[in-house]
């Protein structure tokens, strides 16, 4: 295993590498204190003490402690700063992932109430825990509240630290996810290959016919790059502007198509006209990868494209055939859909459901997002 792959392998198991090393280190905190050290020394350690009685080894090897002492004939300086702080990032971590984020940052006014409900039953078990664990030694010295606050705070400050972190790097990511939106809008989405057939389309149209189609084409193309440009600018969008750009999107790519019985095509698109916004160019891959993938020149193809903006919910599904490579009439690079699952992990994170599904036949993707 070289640096890199060490590196990586901590970063991907250092909890479990750090509660397994603060386990060993609490099993040889409590040998040492516990059977290691005489009732004198316990008495001269901890000063006030007057009465105590140190409970049978045998009690202590049995339920596990074995392993304190057999790290202790190895080790014979205390662990105890170790054991606090292992199980302090322990502790902090598991509250962090199971109860601070699904709780206190995705439920909204209600969560933060359950929260501080779960929180402060945890510091009562917290108090029991240590009161029952320091077995009467350490509690006359108000050790167990000391412990059960120092714990409770580095808990908290963790949670909201590690929040931080991860909200600074999200808002680093949307920043970078945008700049790639843009580059895949102005060389995926609509890439020189795509804009070369439509113009070559248009021109055909031109010389044959005087000319309201040509003249629509070229309308609708200018609206698609006048929106590329404008609309990615910004986070969000208009959703009536994404509405047109999906629809003159469309339309552009109906006229490169021939008109063939075994091409179907259907698309309906609803909104109830409430104002609201959505991330730019969030669907035209999937519209895009329907065409690329979809559209045989030769084999009974088709899209079935709908969708329903409703009560600021937008409902998206899109289905198409699965053509050969060689019957095609655009070979994709597989990199759209891809990009944009991080997109909508990073607009609508805990926001959105999208299940992609596929036969030999057909690719189904099915798209729901809180906007």
């Amino acid at each position: 295993m070289n640096k890199a792959q060490t590196i990586s392998f901590l970063k991907k198991h250092w909890f479990w590498i750090v509660l397994v090393l603060t386990l060993l280190s609490i099993s040889h905190t409590y040998w040492f204190y516990f059977i290691h050290k005489t009732d004198a020394d316990l008495r001269k350690l901890f000063k006030g003490v007057e009465e105590f009685q140190l409970k049978s080894k045998n009690i202590y090897y049995s339920t596990g402690l074995g392993v304190g002492a057999l790290i202790g004939n190895f080790i014979k300086s205390k662990t105890l700063l170790f054991s606090v702080l292992g199980l302090g990032v322990v502790l902090s971590h598991l509250n962090y992932k199971y109860l601070f984020i699904p709780i206190f940052i995705e439920e909204g006014r209600v969560g933060k109430f359950l929260y501080l409900l779960v929180f402060t039953s945890l510091y009562f078990v917290l108090f029991w825990g240590f009161n029952s664990a320091l077995s009467g030694v350490l509690v006359e010295k108000n050790f167990d509240n000391r412990f059960t606050n120092f714990f409770a705070a580095f808990i908290l400050i963790y949670a909201f630290i590690s929040y931080g972190n991860m909200s600074y790097k999200k808002i680093k990511d949307l920043s970078l996810e945008k700049t790639k939106a843009e580059l895949i809008a102005l060389k995926a989405q609509i890439n020189p290959h795509f804009l070369f057939n439509v113009l070559n389309n248009l021109y055909g149209q031109a010389i044959t016919e005087d000319s309201p189609k040509t003249a629509d084409g070229i309308q609708k193309l200018s609206s698609i790059m006048r929106h590329v440009v404008e609309e990615t600018k910004t986070e969000r969008s208009p959703i009536h502007k994404e509405i047109v750009f999906l629809e003159d999107y469309i339309e552009l790519q109906k006229i490169r198509i021939p008109e063939r019985e075994n091409i179907k095509l259907k698309f309906e698109i609803e909104w109830d006209e409430t104002p609201v916004e959505i991330a730019p160019l969030l669907l035209i891959p999937f519209v895009e990868n329907a065409f690329k993938y979809g559209i045989s020149t030769s084999k009974e193809s088709f899209i079935d494209f709908k969708v329903k903006v409703k009560n600021k919910t937008l409902s998206m599904i899109c289905r198409n055939s699965i053509a050969k490579k060689s019957e095609t009439l655009e070979i994709g690079t597989g990199t759209g859909l891809e990009n944009t699952k991080k997109r909508l992990e990073l607009y609508y994170h805990a926001k959105h459901t999208l299940n992609i599904s596929q036969t030999e036949d057909i690719f189904e993707v099915k798209l729901d997002i809180q906007l």
